[in-house]
């Protein structure tokens, strides 16, 4: 026995190092390139004359369609967070999402630029698709978080089309009616305590959706700078979501928590956003205590002023795209999390909504020390009206 937990323990490192050395080899840029990676870690797609599909304002989003990869693109992401509550009113946080990078350095036929290379009709492992997912949950005294990695197009990572589903090893989105659009699903997942060792939790949560999917900017085509940064993006910021977290302390079950409240999913895809003059990003997302949402980014570049933007959605789902001049989004508190300065109280104005929002983190720390981190957590909000939201913040 003892033999064979050594041969055991020797096959998991050979495949911690098999992995490690694929991650590498896809990302392998020149020492001079290094100098000016993007915030994903990756070189500029214009030195090495690898960028992928351009954010087309012609182009038309369609579902059931577009719920599906866009391969072509160099990043896409499928993204879900929800402010929940547990049954004696305490807060939790949740963010679950599946990252999907094309590798520059491969390349694969494809006449469809909205196909996916990853479906399970296609077993090939050379393959020019990464994916990358995490799976977060915030109680206001603890921080649950796993990553994956899969290689595109073996079968343990993508999507199917009928029913509609996203997966990654034992991680899946799937439409609970078997139908090929995005809602209603099931969502399950696991986590790890980042405090405690041998601390886990499994998720199992319904969705539901009660509004309209949203398209961004115009009709989809989302503009990022003054320049040539956009994406296609759109969300379902109507989702109603329950659900149970079980977990265990060192083997040892705990009673599971009952989790309910509403959820904002987003799908986008881009090229034009992973080249060396993006700095990152600060995104929010929130829930207005009247039933409206609203989406505000500021884009970070450099040699250029910051780029806001966003949506106003009402509560009937009617979006009206916000341009710079429509909206203000300022940082008003900066802290330090994880040896890094962070802007986690803001200032929201739309004056033609009438709507002058204070912003704030419900607790400091919700880093994701990922392999690409960043900061994903809850908020309040206060002013001209309550509500709760998310906050995310790249390239700090």
């Amino acid at each position: 026995m003892a033999k064979l937990n050594k041969k055991i323990w020797a096959l998991g490192v050979i495949g911690i190092f098999l992995l490690g050395a694929y991650v590498i080899k896809t990302s392998t840029i020149s020492e001079k390139a290094k100098t000016k990676n993007s915030i994903f870690g990756r070189s500029s797609v214009e030195q090495n004359n690898s960028l992928g599909s351009v954010a087309d304002p012609n182009y038309k989003v369609t579902f059931p369609k577009d719920h599906r990869a866009h391969d072509q693109f160099d990043i896409e992401w499928w993204y879900l967070t929800a402010n929940l509550k547990d049954e004696d009113d305490n807060p939790y946080g949740l963010q679950w999402t599946l990252f999907r990078f094309k590798n520059p350095n491969t390349s694969v036929d494809s006449t469809n630029s909205s196909s996916s290379s990853t479906e399970l009709s296609n077993n090939e492992w050379h393959n020019n698709q990464i994916y990358m997912a995490h799976a977060s949950i915030h109680s206001l005294d603890k921080h649950w978080f796993s990553e994956k990695f899969a290689r595109g197009g073996v079968g343990n990572t993508g999507l199917t089309k009928l029913p509609f589903s996203l997966f990654i090893d034992d991680w899946q989105w799937l439409n609970s009616d078997e139908e090929s659009g995005l809602l209603p699903a099931t969502l399950s997942f696991s986590a790890t305590d980042t405090a405690t060792a041998n601390t886990q939790i499994s998720a199992e949560f319904t969705l539901q959706q009660t509004g309209p999917l949203v398209l961004h900017g115009e009709q989809g085509f989302s503009v990022k700078s003054t320049g040539k940064h956009a994406s296609h993006y759109y969300s379902a910021p109507f989702i109603n979501i329950e659900g149970v977290l079980n977990h265990a302390d060192n083997d040892v079950n705990s009673t599971p928590i009952k989790l309910k409240g509403q959820a904002w999913f987003d799908q986008e895809w881009t090229s034009q956003l992973l080249d060396d003059s993006t700095q990152g990003w600060d995104w929010l997302s929130l829930h207005l205590d009247n039933g409206s949402k609203i989406m505000a980014f500021r884009m970070r570049l450099k040699i250029q002023p910051d780029y806001i933007t966003g949506s106003y959605i009402s509560q009937n789902g009617e979006q009206t795209t916000l341009q710079p001049k429509d909206l203000t989004l300022k940082p008003i508190s900066i802290k330090k999390v994880d040896n890094k300065q962070l802007p986690l109280s803001w200032q929201l104005t739309i004056p033609s909504k009438e709507i002058d929002l204070t912003i704030s983190t419900l607790k400091d720390n919700q880093w994701n020390n990922a392999s690409i981190p960043y900061y994903e957590g809850m908020v309040k909000i206060e002013g001209s009206h309550g509500g709760a939201g998310f906050l995310e913040l790249t390239g700090y």
